[in-house]
């Protein structure tokens, strides 16, 4: 069976599958964990934590140089039009507002990025070399 054209080797696409796969798990996680105990975390900070999960795939794509179409095409399965599904009882107007306005930021974002790509390798070298927050944590304790 030959590859699409954009799909990169068998190995990438199993990687990309297995990413996806423990993102999905863990936003299945947060809602089961937010159904279990609805208390235990603010409306927003969760929402935040889905959108950012749901937001590292799509960035994901975009620095694997996968194509557009399906970027895109991610992009608007994680980030409806429509903003936000779940609605909380306990979440107040200004939860959905900010939330509704994030999405809508990284969602035009990623279109005008779409719509002028740009070489991203500069990035995805900076991001590679670029130390995470425990490790700086660490280095100033």
């Amino acid at each position: 069976m030959a590859t699409p054209p954009g799909a990169g080797p068998p190995p990438l696409r199993f990687v990309a599958a297995a990413s996806w796969q423990v993102v999905r798990g863990l936003l299945d996680f947060l809602r089961s964990l937010r159904a279990i105990a609805p208390g235990l975390v603010r409306y927003r900070h969760h929402e935040r934590l889905c959108m950012g999960l749901k937001a590292k795939v799509v960035v994901e794509l975009i620095l694997q140089g996968r194509p557009w179409a399906q970027v895109l095409k991610t992009l608007n399965h994680h980030f409806p039009e429509s903003g936000p599904i779940v609605r909380d009882p306990k979440a107040t107007k200004q939860d959905l507002r900010k939330i509704l306005e994030a999405q809508e930021t990284f969602y035009q974002q990623v279109k005008q990025l779409s719509e002028a790509p740009v070489d991203l390798t500069p990035l995805s070298a900076l991001a590679l070399n670029f130390p995470d927050q425990k490790s700086t944590r660490k280095l100033q304790t």
